[in-house]
């Protein structure tokens, strides 16, 4: 018995060391309601009674074990598309870590696995199914966002789950130049299977293409003319090809700047695309900015999806919630989310910045994979990076 309350001590202290102290204190709280159960079936004479009572109890601690390990532990999902090829592929189970950032509480039992069903078939509740019931709170986590992290988070509809790498974190002046990300005047490339599209020129098709089997890469070329063709290609299968000198004059291929902006926010004042971005400054949480045209335009969108407030422009004047004001400062840290699909992903350079409080959890592993409906040996409980 000793034994047993120096190792629950010891975890106690190490997850407090991780930030995540609401944890023992959940498993014992569980423990407490078990051994109550345990105690009041005890004293049941009846036998059939005391069945009943044994199996409800049985039933009844098991849902909730799963809740809680849904809503706080981990949860599981399928990725639906290509956008984070080849790093996560179509059909890949994943297992997501919400300890990592610490899980959010539910914002309505429509949240709440399980029991949210009772829900559905109330007609008055049903109707307040996206609206938050109570108010955003996240426990603690054993670390914090980082510039690279695979995050699984919801957008738009609270039901829409999405799987992207996070880019840039709150605070963060993100830029894109010809499809290269930095962050703070620095170069960020967090895996050499990100895939971008490419043109270039072959020296010999039927080496190329015996190089290909050989390889094992399989890449869909087109061709563009006698020996110029184009690919999607990862970053690592690039050096590979330029290295056994099979593929030479190798350029990305990179959206077409024009006069109007094509990414978000689409501003006048501006001609960003998905492969030319910025710069762009991701709020953060207390970070105040100076309302003008150009700033209104950036982050309104933000402010009036996000914030829970009301901002409007009238006149060059700015207006928060019907009051006249200069500047804003956000409530809330974001993100930049981007696909390593690049050519092929919607994400933040679509539809904007992802606010903390939609943040799920980071992708640990892929349980299994059937990826073009066959099981994948080699993605069975393969690490995301």
């Amino acid at each position: 018995m000793k034994i047993i309350i120096i190792m629950f001590l010891l975890s106690f202290l190490f997850l407090f060391m991780m930030c995540l102290f609401w944890l023992p204190i959940i498993v014992t709280t569980l423990m407490i309601v078990y051994f109550i159960l345990i105690k009041t079936k005890s004293l049941i004479e009846k036998t059939l009674y005391k069945k009943a009572v044994k199996h409800s109890f049985t039933f009844i601690f098991t849902v909730i074990i799963i809740i809680i390990l849904k809503l706080l532990i981990f949860d599981i999902y399928k990725i639906p598309s290509s956008s984070m090829e080849n790093t996560l592929f179509p059909d890949d189970v994943i297992l997501v870590n919400k300890l990592k950032y610490g899980p959010r509480l539910p914002r309505s039992p429509f949240e709440i696995p399980l029991l949210n069903i009772a829900f559905y078939f109330n007609d008055s509740a049903r109707a307040k199914i996206n609206i938050p019931w109570w108010d955003y709170i996240r426990l603690p986590g054993s670390t914090t966002i980082k510039n690279g992290d695979i995050i699984v988070f919801t957008m738009f509809k609270k039901s829409m789950t999405i799987v992207k790498r996070c880019m840039g974190i709150a605070g963060d002046t993100l830029k894109i130049e010809g499809g290269t990300v930095s962050i703070n005047n620095k170069k960020f490339n967090p895996s050499n299977l990100l895939l971008n599209k490419y043109e270039f020129k072959v020296k010999n098709i039927k080496v190329f293409n015996s190089k290909l089997d050989t390889l094992n890469l399989d890449i869909a070329y087109n061709r563009i003319n006698v020996n110029r063709f184009k690919a999607t290609l990862s970053l690592k299968d690039k050096n590979s090809l330029e290295e056994l000198g099979l593929i030479k004059n190798v350029t990305r291929i990179t959206d077409t700047l024009t006069p109007q902006s094509t990414a978000y926010p689409r501003s006048k004042y501006n001609q960003w695309n998905f492969d030319n971005y910025g710069p762009f400054i991701i709020p953060k949480k207390g970070m105040q900015i100076t309302l003008d045209s150009e700033n209104f335009a950036l982050y309104n969108k933000i402010i009036n999806t996000h914030e829970d407030v009301e901002i409007e422009e009238i006149k060059e004047l700015y207006y928060l919630n019907g009051n006249k004001i200069s500047t804003y400062t956000f409530k809330q840290d974001y993100y930049f989310m981007m696909g390593d699909n690049r050519k092929e992903s919607l994400d933040s350079r679509r539809w904007g910045p992802v606010p903390e409080e939609r943040i799920i959890g980071k992708v640990q592993c892929v349980l299994f994979s059937n990826y073009q409906d066959e099981f994948r040996w080699d993605r069975l409980f393969k690490s995301v990076n």
